[in-house]
């Protein structure tokens, strides 16, 4: 299994396909009954109107932003979705298509950061900056693991190495 090969990776990949799946689902469902579970998650729509009354802005839009922040955070779960295809495929890329989904959850983050300072919560404003901190490591654990795995082809007898060492004459 490819995966295996570059289990840094994977686990990053898989934190934040859940992460970004169940924070999506949480604007759709949060204080409902589902079949045989109640999600209790966060209770955003009383957050938003709260927000909204701040701004004066007509509270019937709650629902409409709180859908439009859900199917942005679907979206960045798909990203990281073709980080892990290509992961378990085998194939070339997996790298930059991992920073790809980190560089567009960075940037839905500062969407919400500055959602956060416009509407003053303080506490949010933390939350989301700290998941920017933790974002960046990630990138970095997928870089470090990236560049030592391409280390350890160059020391293998692959075809990849057939130049190098270069021949002296």
């Amino acid at each position: 299994m490819h995966a295996l090969r570059q289990p840094i990776t994977a686990v990053v990949i898989v934190f934040w396909f859940f992460f970004w799946l169940l924070n999506g689902l949480d604007k759709f469902f949060a204080r409902q009954d589902i079949v045989f579970l109640h999600w209790w998650g966060n209770h955003r729509v009383e957050k938003f109107t709260m927000y909204f009354d701040r701004l004066a802005l007509d509270p019937a839009f709650v629902q409409a932003t709180l859908i439009f922040a859900g199917v942005v955070e679907f979206a960045a779960a798909g990203f990281f979705v073709w980080a892990g295809l290509r992961l378990v495929q085998g194939k070339p890329g997996v790298a930059y298509r991992t920073d790809l989904a980190i560089t567009v959850s960075i940037a839905v983050f500062l969407g919400f950061t500055i959602f956060d300072v416009i509407v003053g919560d303080r506490a949010e404003l933390l939350e989301h900056s700290t998941y920017i901190g933790v974002l960046l490591v990630s990138f970095l654990a997928v870089a470090a693991e990236s560049f030592f795995h391409h280390l350890r082809d160059l020391d293998s007898q692959s075809t990849l190495n057939t130049q190098f060492p270069p021949k002296t004459q």
